[in-house]
């Protein structure tokens, strides 16, 4: 389905960004990017990218809800995220497994580890991503380290629609509350929360996370609900960078501020920039022709990019890297938008 904005142009650039980020990582690079450090650390590639998919996420399952019922929007909740999920678990068992695996193929299929990788479906609590003698020498030993943010995507649908149920129509005055309250909570324990990111967990959820990623997806239920009083104009946008770069050069230079007052500021630039763009029409519009990729990309990339550090090695650059893991991952996308998530995306029209 092709949409008259440049949201699909955002989420494969998103992906890119995801892909990008862990390049270094994975050949032992250490977690700060070229952009990151250009940005003095602001702006992690593979962060931002999520942080994309959230606030773009947050608009369009708001606009999936108010279309439908709790159960249908459940079902088409699931029939997005499960088919090519299921597809790629499946591809990373019976083929990079048995590429990258250091034990005989006898060995790797008769490891009950094997089979209970399929676990990696339920997402909660904690995934096992782990195959036998699969990446086990690698910078990183994960099989797929980019799962892990679908938990915090299906707790932001949950939390959307139980918010719907409760509230109704009245939604929008609901969610602007937690959002301001959430964004203020944000600010003044984001220190506490950045030295001790494992002691306070809802559901098996890190609460940093949670409130991260979940502030974007917020504003992005925000900017949908609120559509009608926003304006996009480009003064708005000047403004905001204005005030992000005083909370930069104010908190880096200066010391005037905490750390915290750049991130708080971000939770209002980063979406309004993404919907500026994005609900334009131009030529960026025809991306959205070759299909969404951004899902495909994102759920084969960490395999895949193991894989190439499998059997390059640490030799080669993270930008040699990155280009190489598009080159293989791109047709990968394609066939799977084509062949499993549009098929199973055609039957949303039939949930009514």
């Amino acid at each position: 389905m092709h949409h008259n904005n440049n949201f699909h142009f955002l989420r494969l650039m998103a992906a890119i960004l995801v892909i990008y980020g862990h390049s270094y990582p994975l050949l032992g690079l250490g977690h700060l990017d070229y952009i990151q450090e250009l940005t003095g650390g602001l702006f992690p590639s593979a962060q931002i990218g999520v942080c994309i998919f959230f606030a773009i996420s947050g608009y369009l399952i708001a606009k999936s809800l108010k279309s439908s019922t709790p159960v249908k929007f459940v079902q088409k909740r699931l029939l997005r995220i499960y088919p090519g999920l299921i597809a790629a678990v499946l591809f990373t068992m019976f083929v990079i497994g048995p590429i990258a695996t250091t034990a005989s193929l006898s060995e790797y299929f008769s490891s009950v580890e094997t089979y209970f990788y399929i676990r990696v479906l339920k997402l909660f609590p904690n995934y096992p991503d782990s195959l036998p003698y699969v990446f086990k020498n690698l910078p990183v030993g994960l099989v797929n380290g980019s799962l892990w943010t679908l938990a915090y995507e299906i707790t932001c649908y949950g939390a959307l629609l139980l918010s719907y149920i409760i509230f109704g129509n009245r939604i929008k005055f609901a969610l602007l509350t937690v959002f301001l309250l959430l964004w203020s909570t944000y600010l003044f324990w984001y220190d506490f929360l950045t030295r001790h990111p494992n002691q306070l967990r809802i559901i098996h959820l890190s609460l940093l996370d949670l409130l991260n990623f979940g502030l974007y997806f917020l504003v992005g239920n925000l900017i949908y609900f609120f559509q009608h009083l926003i304006k996009y104009q480009w003064y708005w946008l000047s403004g905001l960078i204005l005030i992000f770069v005083s909370a930069y050069v104010l908190s880096a230079f200066y010391g005037l501020i905490p750390l915290a007052g750049i991130a708080w500021t971000r939770y209002l630039l980063l979406p309004y920039a993404l919907f500026y763009f994005g609900l334009k029409t131009g030529i960026l519009n025809s991306v959205g022709k070759i299909g969404d990729l951004s899902y495909g990309l994102y759920i084969y990339a960490f395999p895949v990019q193991q894989l190439i550090v499998t059997f390059y090695g640490m030799k080669i650059s993270a930008t040699q890297m990155f280009l190489s893991s598009l080159i293989f991952l791109l047709p990968i996308a394609w066939l799977s938008w084509n062949y499993i998530e549009s098929p199973f995306l055609k039957l949303k029209s039939k949930v009514k």
